[in-house]
């Protein structure tokens, strides 16, 4: 019986292999997400207790198991017609990862605001514009 029950778990565990990618980038995006919003409470000076904590568990749970049901509607429903349009493997299944990194992306961005007080692409904008007056004024030292 213990033999069979490892047979399955191995089989299921083989079936969403293709995926891990996605999924472990999606957990990451929750991670990151979580580390900004306590970052940002700290810095509020919020109190950060457990009931808030523990809303990441179900979050990651919901997330991974959309991804894996996008998978499987992927493979047993959608995949042959969707490979008849567009030549892209597991379109749905990478569709529906990048809604749900976008909507972790925009909780980043907010959280990012609450920080620094400017949104993500304008703080990338300032480090840009400061590495590139950065490398014209080491140029300016080369050529004196």
């Amino acid at each position: 019986m213990k033999e069979y029950v490892i047979a399955l778990f191995v089989s299921i565990l083989s079936f969403f292999m293709p995926i891990v990618p996605l999924l472990l980038l999606v957990g990451l995006f929750i991670c990151l997400d979580t580390i900004l919003a306590i970052w940002s409470c700290k810095r509020r000076g919020e109190k950060i207790t457990s009931h808030k904590l523990s809303a990441l568990i179900p979050k990651m749970f919901l997330y991974q198991g959309a991804v894996m049901t996008g998978y499987l509607v992927d493979v047993f429903l959608l995949g042959e017609f969707i490979s008849l349009i567009f030549d892209i493997p597991l379109l749905f299944t990478k569709l529906v990862s990048m809604t749900l990194i976008f909507i972790e992306g925009v909780s980043l961005d907010e959280n990012w605001q609450k920080i620094k007080g400017k949104t993500f692409i304008q703080s990338f904008k300032e480090m840009i514009f400061q590495v590139s007056s950065l490398k014209k004024d080491i140029q300016n030292l080369n050529k004196d």
